[in-house]
């Protein structure tokens, strides 16, 4: 199939959309769709430059990047060749206002990616904030807490697996949204981060973040404490 211009765009993000309906992560849903779409052998030099430059402006909205795949997307990006992709305006792919678009796009994510922080973890994950922000939103008017819970277990189950960061973050910020609501935080939940302690030796979360969880580990037990006094 030949792509044009939009159509790829829309179908790409598409994908990402269903692939975080899966349960993945935003970082991981990108690189799913790249792999899906992107054919070294048999993408046309347009469908490359559009798929290299889309999933780094997707990427781009992620707090930092891993170190390879910095290098790997800088390099791609920038051996984009502008007089190919310009063909594809006679064959219909796309016009020249989408091909300006294009080139200002590429220009404008190679100078984001260069100022963006480096990540020391390879695995395509839930980021810190990302965890919280969607769990939050599975509370907000939840009918039964319950059901919330074991739809939050059930969205990062594949995490616990290994990023135990993740795990103390989830049952973190389900102790905090249950507190918030007035709710029993459940035994599981306390003898899940009664402890405090979580392991950081793969550099999944950045030191800010670190520190900021044992914060919000440290108020959450010291809550239940005076709840149980």
């Amino acid at each position: 199939m030949t792509w044009t211009y939009q159509e790829l765009i829309d179908s790409f993000i598409e994908e990402c959309d269903e692939y975080k309906s899966q349960h993945q992560s935003p970082s991981e849903a990108v690189s799913r769709a790249f792999d899906e779409n992107y054919s070294e052998s048999y993408s046309d030099d347009m469908e490359k430059a559009v798929l290299n430059v889309i999933s780094a402006e997707l990427k781009l909205k992620q707090p930092r990047i891993y170190k390879l795949a910095k290098e790997n997307y800088i390099r791609d990006l920038k051996s984009i060749d502008f007089e190919k992709v310009k063909k594809h305006i006679q064959s219909g792919q796309l016009n020249e206002k989408e091909f300006e678009e294009l080139y200002s796009r590429r220009n404008k994510v190679l100078v984001e990616l260069e100022k963006m922080p480096v990540d020391l973890c390879p695995k395509a994950r839930w980021f810190y904030n990302e965890i919280v922000d969607k769990i939050n939103t599975y509370f907000v008017g939840a009918e039964s807490v319950e059901d919330t819970i074991d739809h939050v277990m059930e969205c990062f189950e594949r995490e616990f697996r290994y990023k135990a960061c993740a795990k103390k973050n989830v049952y973190t910020t389900i102790a905090e949204n249950l507190i918030r609501q007035g709710e029993r935080v459940p035994e599981s939940i306390i003898d899940e981060i009664k402890d405090g302690y979580f392991d950081n030796s793969q550099f999944e979360l950045a030191q800010e973040e670190s520190q900021d969880l044992s914060k919000r580990i440290t108020k959450v037990l010291e809550y239940l404490d005076i709840l149980h006094q």
